[in-house]
């Protein structure tokens, strides 16, 4: 199994301020907490942007057929993992291994054209919502 920026996901939890420990130490919660379709896809989206950015940092092929995910992209993800950490009565841990749920699997593929065709299916869907929940900032 090709694994695609996994880095990126780890630093968007420790820019988050959400990572006391490794991702994969964490322990995973014991049930999903009941959470929103909206916020299920938002989780979604922090996930596949934090693998993109990972991605974009490293000129990873294709990567650049995104907008920039390093700030807007991170700022989105504070936004949705304080948001689920409130609705589902999630601790940091809780948090982490959601978010590495959502990670592996936009990343339980075969290949990395695999992968691009799956985050390709909820691109405008989580670009929309990253202009809704952090718009950009006119000029740039």
């Amino acid at each position: 199994m090709v694994r695609i920026g996994h880095a990126g996901l780890a630093r968007g939890l420790v820019f988050a301020g959400l990572l006391a420990t490794t991702a994969a130490s964490a322990q995973a919660p014991a049930a999903a907490p009941p959470l929103s379709p909206e916020l299920q896809l938002g989780l979604r989206c922090a996930a596949l942007f934090s693998i993109i950015a990972g991605e974009q940092a490293r000129q990873a092929p294709g990567a650049a057929d995104w907008p920039p995910l390093a700030g807007r992209g991170r700022e989105f993800f504070v936004r949705v993992a304080a948001q689920a950490m409130d609705a589902g009565k999630l601790d940091r841990a809780g948090i982490t291994a959601l978010m590495q749920a959502e990670a592996d699997a936009l990343q339980r593929t075969d290949t990395a054209v695999t992968f691009a065709i799956r985050a390709g299916g909820i691109r405008n869907q989580c670009l929309a919502l990253l202009d809704a929940t952090v718009p950009p900032i006119a000029g740039r």
